[in-house]
């Protein structure tokens, strides 16, 4: 074999994703661009129209301050911007805000890079008539998305949506596939071009870089494909000596191969959104102009904002339809344990009954008689009973076999579309089960409940053949993108329909439901599951609601958010913000299970971010736990809050200081204060925005309290009165109770020796260091300490100490045999964990003291103390 075709050979689809397309070295040339060095607003480094956009040429620009580039205001808001902490991302600057030639509208966007000041310019185009109002037509393409039937139904609306308002010929949504690979599910056109809907594109037609890049910038433009790039000079940063990364350019030159791509493709000009879902590029939003097409900068705005929106659109329908489906499931697996109460064999009960376990989880589509496609097999104790279309019972036999070894290292549940690609046995029944949906049930004996789905024999349309030809020029071997696009039909055989993530969550579901009731008697398990269908129903019904409460607040946020916001800059930070406060909140109440949030842990989330500084941000307060719908609300009014003083208060100054302090008033209700300091004078405001209306208005509509903000010379000062039916009532711990009783029983007190000595049996390591260290402090002496069980028996029995405190689960074991011997020895002894202390105490050691972990120190400290010098404790008595 010659060495071109060894070399040849060796090329891949890797060389697209090896392009270093995000230091180009270059823009494109309509624009401008100046990096700035943050400390001198010295010009580093320039590029593009400068005279024509800037009316300087480059020698006048280059290495020099831009003082005189720029008016007093202009160059005071570029230090104001080198200052802010978070400015990776391009911040839109529309026209007039950086104009410098009077007759030339100009719009800028600014952003950091390696502690420089990158400034983009490009002409603004004043005559659109969005330019005044960029915000009417974010209205008009959000215009109907409640209305959409389904989820194709709202992406159609979209490509429309963006057509309408950014006049390309085509917009496409690609979306991306588990492999990789692209498909256009939506498409708007002019109706003379040849539609490409329904067509898949490779994997490497969009490398990973180019993906990277699209998780950090929700645009990206071209405005014409054959364009001579404009070089940034120098080409290296004098400052840091590298290319500068344009990671996050407006202006990013484009690479070569995407360029010649969209040559062959016969497109001139294209703009592409990004539509994000759940922090994963889930596609594109594409826009083809067949000649050149420059976007004005406010529309871009538009469209950057649009295709936020729609994403979160987009993942809110997503998890709607699978809410839907998982309620739908769920009523089925209501009724398949029922069933199970009359029968002993659940083989039967689930295969030979209605509803059965492919009513539960289907095996492929519906055919034209009504029948069901694919089956299931139920494997228990050896035994196999069949219900559809399956594999034999040698071939199941075997299958099992393998599952048995192969699903060690899963949570029992294992679904594939492509079997005999793992199991290579399995293409000898591929037409009945290329498609398997496993869970195991036990694991020994091995049994299974196994789904089988038919081999889905499917054409797909591809634009052109997805193999890239391997051409050789001046930079070596490349793959170059493909002339022909026509269309190249592909078939995928030994396939199925994949699994959604809706029958995956089903059958670990079944799972669950099978191991609590085939483990138990089937008798007592149907008493149960009627009430577990009782509290599922209403669990449902309360999600659902919480779920399109949560979507209406989100929509009334965007519709206040857009009315009182000065600019779309605004608008969008604003939006951003209190969306994130919001998911804060959510995030909290989750951990709680939606039984509440304290006080101190909201206030503390909130505000984390403020106060890297000890002293800067002060809580104090009562414990205090809000209802779910009180913590949201303030959660609310706290962001408006520290947003402001991070703005205009307190915390813009370095010797700012914010102090919140908060107590249980004498009606139950609570009292909190925001109180600022040490900031910039207070001025009353002249008008009142959305966000005093959150605070005064929300929180009294929300919760029947009231806020009232005062705005004094010397600091904002918030004080907010919520009423007891906003907390939630904590019931007192039991020990707290029995330890006042032994503290108020003076006959059985003692002296604290003088040294004492302290039996510690517990098997984590960090609590027990902790444990360690506290008596070190205080001089007292550590027995042991124990981390088993046998070892804290062996030292309860042999050695003298004062007291002890005992971890209620030693790796698996519990703890009580120890608490027996100190009884019997009168030797005081307390309990530590982690478990619901109101049942796990067996009957002969109730009332003994029970320290919740996590605990503090102090506190164990201060009951080990009140135990020592009691003598006892309650379980002694």
């Amino acid at each position: 074999m010659s060495d071109a075709i060894k070399a040849r050979d060796a090329v891949d689809l890797t060389n697209c994703d090896r392009e270093p397309i995000h230091i180009p070295g270059a823009i494109l040339p309509h624009g401008a661009m100046l990096v700035l060095e943050c400390e001198t607003l010295r010009v580093l480094q320039a590029a593009g129209d400068l005279e024509g956009l800037l009316g300087q040429p480059l020698a006048e620009l280059l290495d020099r301050p831009i003082d005189k580039l720029f008016s007093t205001a202009q160059v005071n808001r570029l230090h104001a911007l080198c200052k802010e902490i978070d400015l990776a991302k391009p911040r839109h600057l529309l026209d007039p805000l950086f104009r410098v030639v009077a007759d030339r509208p100009l719009d800028a966007s600014a952003h950091r890079v390696d502690g420089n000041l990158v400034i983009e310019f490009e002409a603004a185009e004043m005559s659109d008539p969005f330019a005044a109002d960029p915000l009417a037509a974010v209205q008009i393409m959000i215009d109907g998305f409640g209305d959409a039937a389904s989820l194709y139904d709202l992406c159609q609306m979209a490509t429309e949506s963006v057509r309408r308002v950014a006049q390309y010929d085509r917009v496409m949504i690609y979306r991306f596939m588990a492999d990789g690979s692209g498909w256009v599910i939506a498409e708007s056109r002019t109706p003379e071009l040849a539609p490409f809907l329904d067509l898949h594109y490779p994997a490497a037609d969009i490398p990973q870089q180019a993906r990277a890049l699209y998780l950090k910038s929700w645009l990206r433009l071209i405005t014409q494909v054959d364009y001579d790039p404009a070089l940034l000079t120098p080409t290296l940063n004098p400052r840091t000596g590298k290319p500068l990364d344009m990671s996050y350019a407006i202006l990013r030159d484009v690479s070569p191969i995407h360029r010649e791509y969209l040559r062959n493709m016969g497109i001139d000009a294209s703009m592409s959104i990004s539509i994000i879902v759940a922090g994963k590029l889930w596609g594109l939003i594409a826009c083809h102009h067949n000649s050149p097409r420059l976007l004005p900068r406010h529309l871009r705005a538009v469209c950057e904002l649009f295709g936020s929106m729609f994403s979160l659109q987009l993942e809110a329908r997503e998890k709607s339809e699978q809410f839907e489906a998982r309620l739908a499931s769920r009523k089925i697996l209501q009724d398949l344990m029922l069933n199970l109460a009359g029968v002993e064999d659940y083989a039967y009960g689930l295969t030979q009954q209605t509803p059965n376990l492919l009513d539960y989880i289907h095996g492929g589509d519906i055919a034209l008689d009504g029948a069901r496609g694919g089956g299931v097999a139920v494997r228990v104790a050896g035994e196999i009973i069949f219900l559809g279309t399956t594999p034999s019972r040698e071939q199941i036999t075997a299958l099992t076999t393998w599952l048995t070894s192969y699903m060690t290292e899963t949570e029992g549940v294992f679904a594939t579309d492509r079997l005999s690609e793992i199991y290579p046995p399995g293409k000898a029944f591929s037409n009945v089960a290329s498609g398997l949906l496993v869970i195991a049930v036990s694991r020994d004996p091995s049994d299974f409940i196994l789904w089988f789905r038919p081999e889905l024999v499917e054409t797909a349309l591809w634009a052109g053949d997805p193999a890239k030809p391997v051409t050789t020029g001046p930079s070596g071997d490349r793959l170059s993108p493909r002339k022909s696009f026509e269309v190249w039909k592909h078939t995928v055989r030994n396939r199925a329909l994949p699994w959604s993530a809706a029958e995956t969550d089903s059958a670990f579901d079944l799972r669950v439901s099978l191991l609590e009731v085939v483990l138990r008697r089937i008798e007592a398990a149907s008493r149960e599951r009627a009430k577990a269908h009782e509290r599922d129903r209403l669990l449902m019904a309360e999600l659902d609601h919480r779920v399109k409460n949560t979507l209406a607040n989100i929509q009334a946020l965007v519709t206040q958010s857009s009315r009182s916001a000065e600019s779309l800059t605004l608008f969008v930070e604003g939006l951003d913000r209190r969306i994130h406060s919001m998911a804060k909140a959510h995030s909290l109440l989750t951990q709680s299970r939606w039984e509440g949030v304290s006080v101190d842990g909201l206030l503390r989330e909130e505000l984390d971010a403020y106060g890297p500084v000890p002293g800067v941000v002060s809580l104090e307060g009562a414990d205090a736990v809000l209802t779910p719908k009180s913590a949201l609300a303030l959660s609310l009014a706290l962001h408006e809050l520290a947003t402001n003083a991070a703005k205009f208060g307190s915390l813009t100054a370095v010797a700012g200081r914010v102090a919140v302090r908060w107590q249980i008033r004498d009606d139950g209700g609570l009292g909190l204060s925001w109180t600022e300091t040490n900031g910039p004078r207070v001025e009353p405001p002249t008008r009142r925005g959305f966000g005093s209306s959150l605070i005064e208005r929300a929180l009294a509509l929300e919760t029947g309290g009231r806020a009232t903000i005062h705005y004094k010379p010397s600091g904002v000062v918030c004080d907010i009165v919520l009423p007891k039916s906003s907390l939630v009532e904590l019931s007192a711990p039991p020990p707290a109770a029995t330890e006042v009783t032994l503290l108020n029983n003076g006959s059985n007190s003692r002296a604290l020796p003088a040294n004492p000595k302290i039996l510690i049996v517990e098997d984590s390591y960090l609590v027990l260091t902790a444990l360690k260290i506290m008596c070190e402090d205080l001089g007292w002496e550590v027995v042991g300490p124990a981390t088993r069980l046998g070892e804290g028996l062996a030292l309860a029995r042999s050695h003298a100490f004062d007291a002890a405190l005992l971890d209620v689960n030693l790796d698996g074991e519990m703890s009580w045999a120890i608490a027996d011997v100190l009884r019997a020895r009168q030797i005081p002894f307390a309990f530590s964990t982690g478990y619901d202390q109101s049942n796990i105490l067996p009957e002969h050691l109730a009332g003994t003291l029970v320290l919740a972990k996590p605990y503090r120190i102090d506190d164990v400290e201060r009951r080990l103390r009140t135990m020592m010098a009691e003598g006892s404790n309650p379980a002694m008595a």
